[in-house]
């Protein structure tokens, strides 16, 4: 294969802002940005750093060795594959036996029915009462022998067409098969339960393995939310905390490392980055007006005279946040802190402490607030309920949101409630408009044209999905959250939730609704006629699942999107007007959101459990459905997506929560359906045990049972210290936060140097660097864009003295490669971190670029910024 070189001169040279851009250095990212196997000895790419030699992986290659990527990746499709066989067993238990009661019943009348046929003549009245067994049929589906009634609902009772003969309609009268159906869902309820306890111990064991692996700093960290804001420091919170541990545990020894505290840095980075991206909007005028000799028709007159005041505006509120932060004065504790323990065992301890569910928390707060009792499972500090959890990865905190208090976000969440409220009452009002359209053509529809309709309702609420989507991502933007990871579980919480209650709830409630709008009399059978007619409830649900599960992962594979980064790559010319950084981010691949596919995954194993009970084929068309997106998604991660940052298993710790509850959706589907036709009072005496069987999640969790019996929950815990993988971790909480960045970076450097004589001491950039650094590129803003196209234009001007440092930097970085061996890589994690462990000696890297202000001119000085960016390697893994 050939592969396209890149010298050291090409690399120092490497300017992101020339225009036109290099096709050849574009092409050049778009190899290093492909998730693969790193090469030994690899070119690396001057934008990102990221190795360009690499081997494909392959799509049978066990998933283990996608650990590199982080333990949420092999997490997912391990859960994918998982889910996958629960949903076969489910359909070999429940869907086989019924799919076989209905086709063997004969509830719904032939198409064949003679007295159906004179009825669709116009010749009903005429001919009832008809003296035959097809009249009789046909008067039991209506449930009476008025002719005057059988005429005016003959169009809408049970045809047997091949959908609703494999459907619970078709045996609606036999009580033996439907009491049958209704064991085999509480069979399955109990399978599924005791399914997803093996799938937590499983999930467990392979978290254990890549800790075998991986060192990890959130191994050995809680992150504590609800402090009190600026009325506490690292001391007395320490004391607290270590009172607190040997009050549950007097026999433990508690050891705490190191509390890291966010500072608030809100108004700093809102103000850095309006000043940036007036900065280019500036830049863009400017470069207009020197193109065409005159400012844009569309500006304003003194718009850019009211631009460069407000610049001049924010130059001041970030000045004196600057003078602050140089004096050592700025001092804004959060209600966000994270503290480290020395080892996995004390954590874990304390986690196991002060674990809550969702009621027993508002308990505790209850006793707390109201009766002024306190609970020996909960941390007082201050007159607060301290809120523990396991820390997420230290690149996963979005440090400029610690700053938001509890309740700003709620009254973020409450409003995003209420517009995810109008966005289902919109889809509602498209929904019912359609079915109103369907149904009042029903009868002149031919049964071809009904499909076609039936399944272009479907392919519409698809489209309302993916609508949604693009909603709720901005709405989990705005909320506020501390970490990526709650960010990731609140928008795939939200997605699964509302797209169900679209796709599912909608279907059947619609279906009823428009029933009963086109009838002006009452009618007990409304709701049965509603659910077996031509185009009602299961001709819906069936072109719905099939649409859902083999549409969607068609569409994911043809990505849109995707197809028009192809079409700009196609066409893209030597002479362009993009800047290197633009051009790079058109030649990478797609971005990797695991909440996206989480929140398909979900959608399907609920409507499909909801609508099980009317039609059992729906089993089948889910499990077939999840194969093919498994192998799309692992075929796009490979092959196509850009290689994703570091994915930690919290986010499949939490969506595991919501895949439990599926049970629940299956004792209301069954119920739902017993009750729509009728059923008796034994059937639904088992249904509402089945709905009690499956309720237990919510008293006893899948989660807790699980630890019972898995044994070797704690068989790493006990030799793994933090001071011992101290100098292998990547990166760090203190390492990462802004404000103890700098400090925490010469520590590190000084314990190095003591262990490693042969270790080059960099420069470290100050705090005001870090911040304005952080402003560009980090948190929120890393997510909306991985590579930032918001850096300022006035760095352009220091961009000679910044390429003479990285030329030093490459001749130390050139001479360290040649003095270490191959024999002694050591595997660490990493997401393309602030360090990186190349070995056993750390080797250091200058490979991006900063911008400091300057208090007095606000100009922008020389600035280092070191990347100790390690390579990554496979790990192979034994089972």
């Amino acid at each position: 294969m050939n592969q396209i070189k890149i010298d050291a001169k090409n690399s120092l040279t490497f300017d992101p802002f020339r225009i036109p851009a290099s096709i050849e250095l574009a092409k050049v990212h778009q190899k290093a940005s492909i998730c693969g196997e790193n090469e030994q000895k690899s070119d690396h790419c001057p934008c990102c750093g990221q190795p360009i030699q690499q081997r494909e992986i392959s799509l049978c290659q066990n998933r283990l060795d996608l650990a590199f990527l982080g333990q949420g990746m092999p997490l997912f499709f391990e859960m994918t594959s998982q889910l996958i066989l629960i949903v076969l067993i489910l359909f070999t238990l429940l869907g086989i036996p019924s799919l076989i009661a209905n086709l063997g019943n004969h509830d719904c009348i032939s198409e064949e029915n003679m007295f159906y046929k004179l009825s669709l003549n116009g010749l009903c009245n005429t001919n009832c009462p008809y003296n035959s067994t097809d009249f009789s049929s046909i008067t039991k589906l209506i449930h009476s022998n008025d002719c005057e009634t059988i005429c005016a609902k003959i169009g809408d009772i049970c045809l047997g067409t091949s959908v609703l003969q494999m459907s619970f309609a078709n045996k609606q009268f036999d009580e033996t098969s439907k009491l049958v159906q209704s064991i085999l869902v509480l069979c399955s309820i109990l399978v599924f339960k005791f399914a997803m306890i093996r799938v937590r111990i499983s999930q467990r064991s392979t978290v254990r393995i890549c800790d075998q692996e991986f060192v990890s700093p959130s191994d050995f960290t809680a992150m504590m939310t609800n402090l009190p804001t600026n009325e506490y420091n690292e001391a007395e919170l320490k004391d607290a905390l270590l009172d607190f541990c040997y009050q549950f545990d007097e026999r433990g020894q508690y050891e705490i490392v190191k509390i890291i505290i966010a500072y608030d840095i809100t108004s700093f980075v809102e103000f850095s980055r309006e000043k940036m991206s007036l900065e280019k909007k500036i830049e863009r005028i400017e470069n207009y007006y020197k193109q065409y000799g005159r400012y844009p028709r569309s500006m304003k007159i003194n718009q850019l005279n009211e631009l460069k005041q407000r610049i001049g505006i924010l130059d001041e509120k970030l000045t004196k946040i600057e003078n602050e932060v140089e004096n050592q004065q700025y001092a804004h504790q959060t209600q966000v802190a994270f503290v480290t323990f020395q080892t996995k065992e004390q954590l874990q301890s304390v986690l196991d402490q002060t674990k809550l569910s969702h009621w027993e928390e508002l308990w505790i707060r209850f006793k707390y607030y109201f009766i002024n009792r306190q609970d020996q499972r909960g941390f007082y500090f201050k007159n607060r309920i301290i809120i523990f959890c396991r820390a997420p990865e230290p690149n996963d905190v979005f440090w400029e949101n610690c700053g938001f208090n509890f309740q700003y976000q709620l009254q973020k969440r409450i409003l995003n409630f209420f517009i995810t409220i109008f966005i289902l009452g919109a889809s509602f009002t498209i929904l019912l408009g359609l079915n109103i359209l369907q149904s009042q053509n029903l009868s002149s529809l031919d049964d071809t044209i009904l499909i076609i309709f039936t399944l272009v309702i479907s392919l519409i609420i698809t489209i309302i999905n993916q609508i949604i989507y693009y909603f709720i991502k901005l709405l989990g933007l705005s909320e506020k959250h501390f970490t990526k990871t709650h960010h990731d579980v609140s928008v795939a919480t939200k997605l699964s939730i509302v797209q169900f209650f679209n796709s599912g709830i909608f279907t059947k409630v619609i279906n009823i609704l428009v029933y009963n709008f086109e009838n002006d009399k009452t009618d007990n059978y409304a709701a049965t006629y509603a659910y077996s007619r031509q185009g009602g409830v299961i001709s819906d649900a069936f072109f719905l699942l099939i649409v859902n599960s083999f549409f969607v992962p068609i569409l994911a594979y043809l990505d849109p999107l995707y197809l028009y980064k192809l079409y700009q790559q196609y066409f893209f010319k030597v002479d362009n007007n993009f800047n290197q950084i633009e051009a790079n981010k058109i030649f990478e691949g797609p971005t990797v959101f695991l909440y996206e596919q989480y929140s398909y995954i979900c959608l399907s194993l609920w409507i499909s459990l909801l609508f099980a009970p009317l039609l059992p084929v729906s089993l089948l068309f889910c499990s077939s459905g999840l194969l093919l997106y498994y192998w799309i998604q692992k075929y796009l991660l490979l092959r196509r997506n850009s290689k994703p940052p570091f994915q930690s298993f919290h986010l499949n710790r939490e969506m595991m929560n919501l895949f439990e509850l599926s049970p629940i959706i299956l004792a209301v589907g069954q119920m739902w359906a017993d009750y729509i036709f009728s059923s008796s009072s034994a059937i639904l005496t088992v249904n509402f045990i089945s709905l009690g069987f499956s309720c237990l999640e919510l008293i006893t969790p899948a989660t807790r049972i699980s630890k019972l019996f898995d044994k070797k929950s704690n068989i790493f815990t006990e030799k793994d210290r933090y001071s011992d993988v101290y100098l292998k971790l990547p990166t760090d909480y203190d390492r990462t936060n802004p404000l103890t960045q700098q400090n925490a970076i010469l520590e590190f450097i000084k314990a190095k140097t003591l262990v490693d004589s042969n270790y080059v001491q960099p420069q470290v950039m100050d705090t005001k660097t870090a911040l304005y650094k952080y402003a560009q590129m980090g948190g929120v803003q890393f997510m909306r864009n991985t590579i930032s196209l918001k850096l300022k234009i006035s760095m352009m001007r220091k961009i000679k003295l910044i390429r003479k440092a990285r030329q030093i930097a490459a001749v130390i970085q050139q001479q360290q490669d040649e003095e270490m061996s191959q024999d002694q890589e050591e595997p660490i994690y990493t997401q393309t971190p602030e360090y990186m462990i190349i070995n056993k000696n750390i080797s250091f890297r200058k490979n991006s670029l900063n911008v400091s202000t300057d208090n007095d001119n606000n100009k922008f000085q020389e600035a280092q910024n070191y990347n100790f960016s390690k390579i990554l390697n496979p790990n192979k893994f034994e089972n």
